[in-house]
């Protein structure tokens, strides 16, 4: 084999005449009889290969030994193709070689998927033959786009003074919301590692030891049900600094994703994919800001698809306070959450049939109905506008600005969250119904002053609605809860609390240091800045009901560190592999990502998980019960 001097793609105008070695796999083979044209392919690109009898009958007889997929080498010249056999489908499309030899590398039987780029197949088909999908030009564009992201997110971070630095894969359980993937010990029978669902302790950990900024490409690990937007492994950009601001954090990673943008829209390799990021213009810092208020009341979602903006939500609750219709009232009344969606000019664009197919989804969410209404010039029709005086129609008409030929969705229901559920739904539907999801439009901004707790009513329990490590905005108003809890006597904490005078209410307005970074209504980013002072550590672990020993076995080492003077600090991550898809305009996780796993758990690939033989489970002093197979 000669050394290969150019990658098929690379090819030009500007190589005529030059004697070139080029290798790959054998894209499609043509025999035009007494001409044979090999179109050959590498990771660069495509190039036609030409062989004819004129020129050497001897090596047109050979390309018989060519078949789909072969690998082979070939030597020749660049010359320029005839005007009328030119292509702009290929980069190489004004060039070919005449080949002067060839050799075949190596042979391949007949894949069991196609190597082609519109692909349509069964994926866990794509999964199991995943080195042969990975062949395809959309899965190579996407690797490169993958790198183009990492590698501009090392440089933007390196210039910014950040360190690179590892933390352990080998890690011990923590609370951060999904299950831990468990790794037996067999040094130690009978205890565990625990796989990182994120390095969140050990960057802490990194500014507590004066490291100052920190940052890594991490690998983590959740055990999650699964969803097209999930994968049991996964890749974070993960970043942490001492002495920041909420600002400085998020001014710095402004910078990241406008330097991932400009990184794939200026990559030559990728100019030829048809990806949102490549037609969505440059993007504009400083990222617009939201509350997390106004996120839920406009929105019905901390994380809000603003590409839809001006279609918002309307809370009719004080409203159906005073209204005539039982359903809406009765809801009002019990501290329930009425809402609405005003449907611009779609007062005929559903059928009876479609109305109640949206009131079946609503049901199917939790919620007990979904009532429409359309806007006439007379006031309101449909099935509960009857119940609705004409005075209460026009104050309903006029708090959602409404006019006629607008279709009203509303929703009603006791649990805030089902109707935020609801109505989050609706508007996704119609936004997208109304074109208001252009996949190349990024609308981006920033959500802020999340709540520092949510409460679980049926266990009357609060739990951190980010992770415990969040500093409150009111680290003093948090402390004199955590006192009161403390001095009490009942079971949990928030009865303790209630006994003590602190109203449920304000409990839930408490603030934290939280943001998350959304666009087109997918979390691309968050982070919050962090407990640095143990006081105020052991405050929030008060009411979120972690005892003293408890906080000593599963985070004795932090409580430790934070004990030796540990600085301000705060930090953020973002997920490549879902940035990944938001840019690229797909929708699998699946798809951004070289070896996935199936939608079941599983590599198809290469079939694990498996048993493993009996002497290792003695080893590792483990018993495996009975399990029935499916």
């Amino acid at each position: 084999m000669k050394t290969r001097t150019h990658r098929c793609g690379e090819l030009r105008k500007a190589h005529i005449g030059q004697a070139v070695t080029v290798c790959g796999w054998v894209d499609v083979k043509r025999d035009r009889g007494g001409v044979v044209f090999i179109l050959l392919r590498d990771v660069s690109g495509k190039v036609q290969l030409t062989f004819t009898e004129q020129h050497n009958k001897a090596l047109v007889d050979q390309t018989r030994e060519a078949r789909h997929e072969y690998v082979i080498s070939a030597m020749g010249k660049v010359t320029e193709r005839d005007a009328e056999n030119r292509t702009d489908k290929l980069a190489t499309g004004e060039v070919e070689i005449m080949v002067e030899s060839f050799e075949v590398l190596n042979t391949a039987v007949t894949p069991a998927i196609e190597v082609r780029d519109d692909l349509k197949c069964d994926p866990e088909l794509r999964l199991k033959n995943r080195f042969i999908d990975l062949r395809r030009r959309p899965m190579q564009a996407m690797l490169q786009a993958r790198a183009a992201l990492v590698g501009a997110a090392r440089r933007t971070l390196e210039a910014e003074g950040f360190l690179d630095i590892e933390t352990p894969i080998l890690y011990k359980r923590t609370p951060e919301g999904a299950r831990d993937f468990i790794v037996p010990s067999r040094a130690h029978q009978g205890q565990f590692y625990a796989l990182p669902q994120s390095p969140q302790l050990f960057k802490q950990l990194c500014m507590i030891s004066g490291l100052d900024r920190y940052y890594q490409i991490a690998r983590c690990f959740r055990d999650e049900d699964k969803r097209a937007d999930r994968q049991p492994e996964f890749t974070q950009i993960d970043l942490e600094m001492s002495f920041p601001t909420r600002d400085d954090v998020m001014e710095l990673f402004e910078k990241v994703v406008v330097a991932v943008v400009n990184a794939l829209q200026s990559d030559a390799r990728l100019q030829d994919m048809d990806w949102p990021v490549l037609k969505a213009g440059k993007l504009r810092t400083p990222f617009e800001r939201m509350d997390y208020e106004t996120a839920m009341r406009d929105y019905s979602i901390d994380r809000p698809d603003l590409r839809s903006r001006d279609l918002r939500l309307t809370d009719l609750t004080r409203w159906a306070r005073t209204c005539s219709f039982n359903a809406f009232k009765g809801t009002a009344e019990k501290d329930g959450l009425v809402k609405g969606l005003r449907c611009p000019g779609m007062a005929e664009s559903f059928s009876t049939g479609q109305l109640k197919n949206l009131e079946r989804d609503a049901k199917g969410m939790g919620a007990t109905g979904l009532a429409n209404l359309k806007v006439s010039a007379a006031g309101l029709e449909g099935g509960i506008a009857k119940f609705i005086p004409e005075a209460e129609q026009k104050a309903m008409i006029a708090a959602f600005g409404a006019q006629p030929g607008d279709l009203l969705l509303i929703c009603a229901h006791e649990k805030h969250k089902i109707v935020h559920a609801v109505m989050h739904n609706m508007r996704v539907l119609i936004a997208e119904k109304l074109g208001l999801s252009d996949p190349a439009k990024f609308a981006i901004t920033w959500v802020v002053d999340f709540p520092l707790f949510e409460y679980r009513e049926e266990d009357e329990k609060l739990f951190a609605s980010h992770h415990p490590f969040t500093l409150p905005q009111n680290a003093a108003r948090v402390h004199e809860m955590a006192e009161i809890s403390r001095k009490g006597r009942e079971p949990h904490p928030v009865a303790r609390m209630l006994h003590g005078g602190v109203k449920l209410e304000e409990i839930l307005a408490l603030r934290n240091n939280q943001y998350d970074l959304v666009c087109n209504g997918v979390e691309i980013a968050g982070g919050s800045i962090r407990m640095h002072r143990t006081d105020w550590q052991a405050d929030v672990f008060e009411l979120i009901g972690i005892t003293k020993e408890e906080a000593s076995k599963k985070f004795g080492f932090l409580m430790s560190a934070l004990d030796h003077g540990a600085p301000p600090h705060g930090g953020i991550a973002s997920g490549v592999d879902r940035l990944l898809m938001l840019l690229l305009g797909l929708d699998n996780i699946a798809d951004v990502i070289a070896f996935p796993k199936s939608a079941s758990g599983r590599d198809l690939m290469i079939d694990t998980p498996n048993e493993v033989e009996p002497a290792l489970l003695k080893e590792l002093a483990i018993e495996v019960a009975a399990v029935k197979r499916t």
